[in-house]
Order: C-alpha cells, then sequence, then structure tokens
C-alpha cells in the first residue's frame, strides 16, 4: 500500500485533471445505462395486452434517446480517455525523470553492486508496467464502482429481491479473486526477476560477442541463455494456469446466476401478471443486462488485481533506487570550493570498498599547486583508487583529502568536480560526432578550442582524415575508432575542460611509443601551472614527474624524484632497470634523440 500511496503522490499533481476524468467516467457510466432503460420501456409497453397509440408514442422517444446517449458517451469517453492518458503519460515523465535523477546522483559504489541491464529493465520495463497501472487500473476500479452503484441503484428501484439475487456470486467473486491475487504476486515478483536476469545476459553477451566468439563460447552461452529463457517460460505457464483457471471460475458463476435470473423472473411474470406490482418483459431483460453489466467488471477483477500486483512489484524495484541515498553527496553545510590553487594533501588517508578490506592505508602526500605527481606500483596496489578519491568518486574510510586546505567532505561535489579534469582508464566515448565527444565536459566550446584540445592530444591529423572530420559519428562505445584514438579523444575532452587539477589514469596505453612521446611533449606546456596526477607505466610520463609515488598494497613505499629514487636503489630503480631502460633507449634511437 505505501508503494501505491507513493505513486499516487505523482498522480495528484495533476489532482484537478485526474478528478475531472473520474467524474467524466461516472457520467459515462450512467449514459452507459440509459439505451437499456429505454429498451426496457419498450419491452414493458409491448407486454400484452398493449397500447398501440403508447407504443408509437414511445417508440421515437426511446430511439432518439439511445442516439442521443449513444453520441454523448462517445463524447464523454473521448474526453475522459484524453485526460486519462494526459495524466498517466505526465505522471510517468516525472517518475521516469526522477529516476533518471537519482541513477546520475548515485555513487561509484551503486554501480559497483548493481548490474546494468537490471537498472536498464527497472528504468525501461518496469516504468512501463506502472503506466499500465495508473492508465488503466485506477480507472477501470473506478468505472467498475461507479458502474455498481449506478446498476444497483436502478435494480433496486424495479425489484429489490432480483437484485439481491444479482448481488448473490459476489462474495465468491471476491474469495476467487483474492485467491488469484495471493498465488500470482510471488509469481509475478519472480517473473521480473528472472526478465532483468535475461535483460542483464543478453546486454554482457552483446557487448561482449567478440570474447564469445573467440574463445568459442557460442555453445555454453546459448546453453546459459536456453536456461534463463526457460525459466521465464515455466514462469508464464504457470502463470497462464492460473489466469485460465480462476477467470474460468468467474465465468462459471456468471452462468448460473444468470440461467436463475431467467428462471425466477420468467416465474415472476407469470405469477404477477395482472398485479399492481407486475413484473414485466422489460424488467427481465433489463436484470439480465443488469446482470451482465455488474458480472462482467467483477470477472474482469481477477486481471485487474494481477496488473495491479504486477505494477506494485514493477513499483518496488522503482522506489529500491529512489529511496537509495548517495554514499558520496553535499553536507548540509556545504560550502561552493573557490577557485583553487591546486595543493592536494592527503592525510593518513585509508579506504576500502569494503571497510573491514581496506585497499589504500595510511596515505599521507602533499602534492603543491603546479606539481605533477606520477603514480607508479603493481595491478591492485591502488593506483586508481588513489585517484578515484580526489574527486570524491568515493569517500575516504578515515583520514581526510585537502585541496588548498579545504577538506574535500565540506565543499559541494560540483565545484569541487568542476575544477578537476579526468581522463579515466576506462575510456567511454559516446555515440555522437567527434565534435561533440571532446566538448562534452564544455558543450558550449568554441571550435577554435575544440580544434586546440584535439592537437594536444595529438587526434587532430586523423580527424581531418575522416571523411566528415570533426563531425564524424562514430559507434556505440566509439566501436569504430581504434584503442588510442579513443585515449586521444579521452584526452583531448579533459584538456578541452581547462582545470586546475588533472587526472590521468593510464590514458596513453593504447597509443604507439612515438604517438605517446608527441603527446606528453605537448602536455608538457598545457601542464604548466596545473596540478597533475598521472597513472602509467610509461617512462616518458614518469621520470620527467616533480614526485613519483610507489604504492605496494595500498602503501606508499617510495616517494620521490626520478634521479632520488634511482639513488635509492629500491622498487622504482628494480623496475626502471628491468622495463624501462631498455624502452628508454628504443624511444631515443628512434627519436633522434628528441625533437
Amino acid at each position: 500500500m505505501g508503494n501505491f500511496i507513493r505513486l499516487m503522490k505523482y498522480v495528484a499533481r495533476y489532482w484537478y485533471l485526474f478528478a475531472l476524468g473520474l467524474g467524466l467516467i461516472v457520467i459515462y457510466r450512467y449514459l452507459m445505462v440509459v439505451p437499456g432503460l429505454a429498451t426496457r420501456r419498450v419491452l414493458n409497453a409491448l407486454t400484452p395486452p398493449f397500447d398501440p397509440d403508447e407504443v408509437f408514442r414511445i417508440l421515437p422517444r426511446a430511439a432518439l434517446t439511445i442516439i442521443g446517449a449513444s453520441i454523448l458517451s462517445s463524447v464523454v469517453n473521448f474526453v475522459q480517455m484524453y485526460l486519462q492518458s494526459y495524466v498517466s503519460q505526465k505522471t510517468i515523465y516525472n517518475l521516469r525523470n526522477d529516476l533518471f535523477n537519482a541513477l546520475i546522483q548515485k555513487s561509484f559504489s551503486f554501480y559497483d553492486r548493481s548490474r546494468v541491464g537490471d537498472i536498464v529493465s527497472r528504468v525501461t520495463s518496469d516504468v512501463d508496467r506502472v503506466r499500465r497501472m495508473t492508465s488503466f487500473w485506477i480507472n477501470q476500479m473506478i468505472s467498475i464502482v461507479a458502474g455498481f452503484v449506478i446498476w444497483i441503484g436502478v435494480l433496486l428501484s424495479i425489484n429489490p429481491w432480483m437484485t439481491i439475487l444479482c448481488l448473490l456470486p459476489a462474495p465468491f467473486v471476491f474469495l476467487i479473486t483474492n485467491r488469484y491475487r495471493k498465488l500470482s504476486r510471488p509469481i509475478f515478483a519472480e517473473q521480473r526477476r528472472v526478465f532483468a536476469e535475461m535483460n542483464i545476459f543478453l546486454q554482457q553477451n552483446i557487448v561482449g560477442t567478440r570474447v564469445v566468439r573467440i574463445f568459442g563460447q557460442e555453445k555454453r552461452e546459448k546453453k546459459r541463455f536456453t536456461g534463463i529463457n526457460r525459466r521465464y517460460f515455466d514462469l508464464q505457464l504457470e502463470m497462464a494456469k492460473i489466469r485460465a483457471l480462476y477467470p474460468g471460475l468467474n465465468t462459471l458463476i456468471m452462468g448460473v446466476v444468470t440461467a436463475l435470473i431467467y428462471w425466477l423472473g420468467g416465474r415472476l411474470i407469470i405469477v404477477t401478471h395482472g398485479t399492481p406490482m407486475e413484473f414485466k418483459w422489460g424488467d427481465l431483460m433489463i436484470f439480465v443486462q443488469g446482470m451482465s453489466s455488474l458480472m462482467a467488471p467483477l470477472r474482469f477483477l481477477s486481471f485487474i488485481v494481477g496488473s495491479y500486483t504486477e505494477a506494485m512489484a514493477a513499483a518496488a524495484r522503482i522506489f529500491e533506487i529512489l529511496d537509495t541515498e548517495p554514499e558520496v553527496k553535499d553536507k548540509p553545510d556545504a560550502v561552493p570550493l573557490p577557485p583553487v590553487k591546486g595543493e592536494v594533501v592527503f592525510e593518513n588517508v585509508t579506504f576500502g570498498y569494503d571497510p573491514d578490506r581496506p585497499v589504500l592505508k595510511n596515505i599521507n602526500l602533499r602534492v603543491r599547486p603546479g606539481e605533477t605527481v606520477a603514480i607508479l606500483g603493481p595491478t591492485g596496489s591502488g593506483k586508481s583508487t588513489l585517484l578515484y578519491l580526489i574527486p570524491r568518486f568515493y569517500d575516504v574510510t578515515s583520514g581526510r583529502i585537502l585541496i588548498d586546505g579545504y577538506d574535500i567532505r565540506d565543499v559541494k561535489l560540483k565545484s569541487l568536480r568542476e575544477q578537476i579534469g579526468i581522463a579515466l582508464q576506462d575510456i567511454y566515448i559516446f555515440s555522437a560526432t567527434i565534435r561533440e565527444n571532446i566538448a562534452y565536459g564544455k558543450p558550449d566550446a568554441t571550435m577554435e578550442e575544440i580544434v586546440a584540445a584535439a592537437k594536444a592530444a595529438q587526434i587532430h591529423d586523423f580527424i581531418m582524415s575522416l571523411p566528415d572530420g570533426y563531425d564524424t559519428v562514430v559507434g556505440e562505445r566509439g566501436i569504430t575508432l581504434s584503442g588510442g584514438q579513443k585515449q586521444r579523444i579521452t584526452i583531448a575532452r579533459t584538456l578541452l575542460k581547462d582545470p586546475r587539477i588533472l587526472i590521468f589514469d593510464d590514458t596513453t596505453s593504447f597509443v604507439d611509443t612515438e604517438t605517446e612521446y608527441k603527446i606528453q611533449k605537448a602536455l608538457e606546456a598545457l601542464l604548466k601551472g596545473r596540478t597533475a596526477f598521472i597513472v602509467t607505466q610509461r617512462l616518458s610520463a614518469i621520470k620527467n614527474a616533480d614526485k613519483i609515488v610507489v604504492l605496494k598494497d595500498g602503501e606508499i613505499v617510495e616517494c620521490g624524484t626520478h634521479e632520488e629514487l634511482l639513488a635509492k636503489d629500491g622498487i622504482y630503480a628494480t623496475i626502471y632497470r628491468t622495463q624501462f631502460a631498455p624502452r628508454e633507449e628504443i624511444l631515443a634511437r628512434r627519436m633522434g634523440g628528441g625533437e
């Protein structure tokens, strides 16, 4: 019930249109009764012995009444359905916007725990199920209630005892519907879970289709999908059995009670003939019609209950996202971070994605404005994690990080991230033009600024070689670009933002040595006066850094300049001798000693 009330709060924003729509439903339901009343009057007038003059006087009135009611009901139904659709679509529009806004604000940890397919399923199919409820279920329930009240009032005015007969099946239909609801609810919930699992599987296999084929795992993936699909099929079949059985029981009850109305009504016509309480053929037919009009919604009620149950299961999944508080968010008293010089200080910083298993341990590091810091270490040492803490993608478990003396947890996130440019290891290129991808962080950038950033990232010449240049549309996730080209576009995107603090997380791993050398030479001028953090395994970005930080098992084991660390003859010196020295010699020979 709580989820239903929350949904109704979205509907309540348009309460005046919603109320008008409900009023029109009541009018429509009454107009649907009018033809039956006109028909009853004609049939009663034809009951022997009848007066031909009376019949000829009633017939045109009845015909006009039926035609008028039909025209008016069509108009009312059109207006009501339009209002219903408008309120429903606006409700879902707002709900979908809130859901997307919530997803945008979620912390990185939320996406670490969640699967993309499941999230997409909630935003698409779950929202659509809620839409069906707001556009259909509520109005149908009001329509059923209004129809009941109107028809019972009409039937009671004719014969109370026959009306009671019409209401006899109501308790049985209620019990059947309640049973249907109890059986269907867990099945619907499991259907949503399996459907989300299917979406996740499809998404992973579509994105990873190259890996599947490279390793020849098509047969295995088909088998896995068949298993998921079979579970969904079994659930659908189980639900089909319930849908076939319980509405069928309602049909049986309707048939039995209709037969009783004919039997008792026919006897009543004979018994009351010629008496003041005479029950006529028109009365019998209105009860048959009333019976159908009362029972049809009851028979349909099981479907409506199923729709409601399914929608509530979907709503629960939607509100689960809306109710998940971002782990990283602004404090109530957070202040805007003023334009920074770029000093970054780590004080006794410890962090773990799981607090009981720290990835970084007691990190102490001071980076002065304008310094370039290279971070080196084996896989899993915490290099990327260290960088992710600076823009508060995650909050430290203990200790603090200061930028120009401000604890980053005390400033507004937007003002913090606006002054940090980040090129992550996980490259993402949007399915858009190259120009739009580069200008993503600065949509109002001029073409000159975009070109300058592209030249600095050593990607301008490649872009100009394309038929449409900067207006070339790249495929989804940049599929039409090589890894190195995507990296350089990412670097250009970061440089265009013109931040005071730059973070490069292994952003030249896919470029060749010569291109990387050109990029580094171009960056040297751009990095002046900016604080930069660079994670890379390439010597060219490391040896000229103001500080080189070596991480191992989440701790800083060495820190200094290239010459200082070589003199220490520790871990860095070992890595340099085994990996970087030969590469530097090759680079020097190929570049002729530099540019």
